[in-house]
């Protein structure tokens, strides 16, 4: 008797499952509007996170390139005042040969005994 009281409780609850199983099975056939399955958000989510980090990137990148760009303006304004610079030499290089001028260990500049006249020249 016991035995035939367990197998009619089985039955029951396997019919009761069934029929669950069954009802959510016709209601999601029918519904018009899918649902996204709960692990799929996760993937929907790491699709996201994968985009973020792609814009992320390029920002960057874009980032880099803005200061390759500066370093480029940065070195041709270096290339100038060296250039600059080299001529400022080359001037006191012939004013000091010129004897206009005498450039001391120190580096105190003094000028010449040597008066020049409004032409350039020596007196």
């Amino acid at each position: 008797m016991k035995r035939l009281q367990a197998l009619i409780a089985a039955a029951i609850i396997t019919a009761m499952v069934g029929l669950g199983m069954l009802a959510i099975g016709v209601n999601a056939a029918l519904n018009p509007r899918p649902v996204a399955a709960s692990g799929a958000t996760g993937l929907s989510s790491a699709a996201n996170t994968g985009d973020s980090a792609q814009a992320q990137i390029a920002n960057l990148q874009n980032t880099i390139t803005q200061y390759q760009n500066q370093e480029k303006q940065y070195q041709a304004q270096l290339d100038q005042a060296q250039a600059q610079i080299q001529e400022y030499q080359s001037v006191l290089m012939q004013l000091q040969r010129l004897g206009v001028i005498r450039i001391n260990s120190d580096g105190t500049i003094q000028l010449g005994r040597r008066g020049i006249d409004q032409n350039g020249n020596g007196g």
